[in-house]
């Protein structure tokens, strides 16, 4: 009789795991706005993870892991909960069955050991949502004991380390730590109850004074002290009468690219930004901002015009920092009747795209075409306003020839072309027999790594094939990739989704299952 073999996990083929993360990274955007959970959106997200959890449980732990070094907040929060849903739970495989299956779900848990407390709450947040899904999950909400253990294990961890404590404190979080303890039904140590100023029913805490006095100190003296004790931002400013220029620049020194951001406001409000050396200090710090700079738009709403350019100027530095050298690229924007969608997308995200070019200057380049095609000038500067005054009043022309325009992109060396269309051509010979034709006649002529589509849907009907692009690129062996609009926005994935448009999507799946599983810290098990 032959030996049995041990059960084994189910996985996805590659392809299939390429088309789950890209449903996942399309709609792991803006999950919170104005810190509120859109519990629709969050739900559809959750349903495509927590099904991979099933059908893929080591694609999605190696996804969770793979997060926890991404700047994307909520894609972090959301592989992390579902996660720990995973079918890999370390039971049997079947009642009675002496074969585990392998505890995946650990994954989720030392993820959680290094979030912030505002992300804590937010994956368990996340488990109070009332849903089900058809075969997996009964309509209900879904808190793992693994996750609630976790929760409790970070407070403990900070209860035993009061300086983290602090530092929570200092930085205005407070409230959320309550929440936290509240949310696991954990009452806080005294001495954690001390330090966030929380008082206990039955209990007489005492409060922990203040940590900082700068009332009888002057200007100087504040900047001299902020810098000789190191204080952390958050920390000094509840504390502060008021912000001069001396003073904003002690705070600048010790805060990081995203307090700076985060504070624009406040520093504006004081008329700090006016002094050109804070204002010169300030720009060099939101240069070194990671995640509070794909909000640029939404901070910076208020602002005076010359911090706005600042701080997307700051944008711009950190996303083509994020992306490798993507080299030159062409962008062809569809005029064809039913386009309007295409020519919008064009002007709102246009300046996303050239913002992850180096020196787009010099190496972007774009165009309009319809039956035939027509280069359109740089605009003024990188921006969405600047891209909308180049097409205003251009108006949609007729016929569809998406060829119009890649003589042009070969002239100038693009390396990488974006199509912002349907996808579908009708004018002429066929796309493919175009393509071909073009390089058996040009056969010096260098092809381009890839070719985009940003597949945008006509107000028409359908007047041509909507794979010309795909099919004219097998043609000729150009590497083909899909991006959805949604995924072309100011989150923080959108250099992630460029990066697997033009690298190769498989170059990310790749990365993704070479990441080394999270291990749970030493203290885990002690505390």
């Amino acid at each position: 009789m032959p030996k049995r073999e041990h059960p084994t996990l189910p996985y996805l083929s590659q392809e299939e795991r390429l088309a789950v993360y890209q449903r996942i990274i399309a709609g792991c955007s803006h999950l919170w706005s104005k810190n509120k959970l859109q519990k629709e959106k969050a739900i559809e997200a959750l349903t495509s993870l927590i099904k991979l959890g099933q059908t893929d449980p080591y694609f999605l732990a190696h996804l969770t892991s793979w997060a926890t070094t991404h700047p994307a907040k909520d894609l972090r929060v959301i592989t992390i909960y579902a996660n720990t849903l995973s079918s890999a739970n370390g039971q049997p495989f079947s009642a009675g069955s002496k074969y585990k299956k392998p505890n995946l779900r650990y994954v989720s848990a030392a993820a959680i050991c290094g979030l912030e407390p505002k992300l804590t709450l937010r994956v368990r947040q996340l488990a109070g949502l009332k849903f089900g899904i058809d075969g997996i999950l009964n309509k209900s909400t879904h808190c793992p004991a693994s996750l609630v253990t976790a929760i409790k294990k970070y407070l403990r961890y900070r209860e035993s380390n009061l300086e983290i404590l602090r530092g929570i404190k200092k930085a205005g979080l407070s409230k959320t730590l309550q929440w936290l303890y509240r949310s696991v039904h954990m009452a806080p140590s005294n001495e954690a109850a001390a330090i966030l100023r929380w008082q206990q029913k039955d209990k007489k805490i005492k409060f922990a004074k203040p940590l900082f006095d700068f009332s009888k100190l002057s200007d100087l003296e504040i900047a001299k002290r902020i810098r000789k004790d190191k204080i952390p931002v958050l920390g000094a400013l509840g504390a502060l009468p008021h912000i001069s220029p001396v003073i904003a620049i002690a705070l600048l020194e010790q805060a990081t690219g995203n307090q700076a951001i985060i504070l624009r406001k406040t520093f504006e409000d004081a008329g700090v930004l006016k002094d050109k050396e804070v204002m010169k200090l300030f720009e060099k710090k939101i240069g070194e901002a990671k995640t509070a700079v794909d909000r640029v738009e939404t901070l910076s709403k208020t602002a005076s015009e010359e911090v706005k350019r600042a701080m997307k100027k700051a944008r711009a530095k950190v996303r083509k920092k994020e992306m490798v050298d993507i080299g030159k690229v062409y962008l062809h924007v569809d005029f064809s009747p039913s386009m309007e969608g295409a020519v919008e997308l064009a002007k709102e995200r246009g300046a996303i795209i050239a913002e992850c070019v180096n020196k787009p200057e010099e190496n972007f380049r774009w165009g309009r075409f319809f039956e035939k095609g027509e280069e359109l000038p740089l605009p003024e500067t990188f921006e969405k306003d600047a891209f909308e005054a180049v097409l205003f009043g251009k108006t949609l022309g007729g016929g569809t020839d998406c060829f119009a325009l890649y003589p042009k992109a070969r002239e100038f060396g693009a390396e990488v072309d974006v199509f912002i269309s349907d996808g579908e051509h009708n004018f002429g010979n066929e796309l493919p027999e175009k393509f071909k034709d073009y390089h058996e006649k040009h056969p010096d002529v260098v092809k381009p790594r890839a070719i985009v589509l940003v597949r945008v849907r006509g107000t028409g009907p359908s007047a041509g094939d909507a794979r010309s692009i795909e099919k004219a690129c097998e043609a000729v062996g150009i590497p083909y990739a899909e991006m959805k609009p949604e995924t072309l926005t100011g989150s923080a994935l959108v250099v992630n989704s460029i990066k697997a448009a033009i690298l190769g999507p498989m170059e990310t799946i790749h990365q993704i299952m070479s990441t080394e599983l999270l291990r749970l810290p030493d203290w885990y098990m002690a505390i």
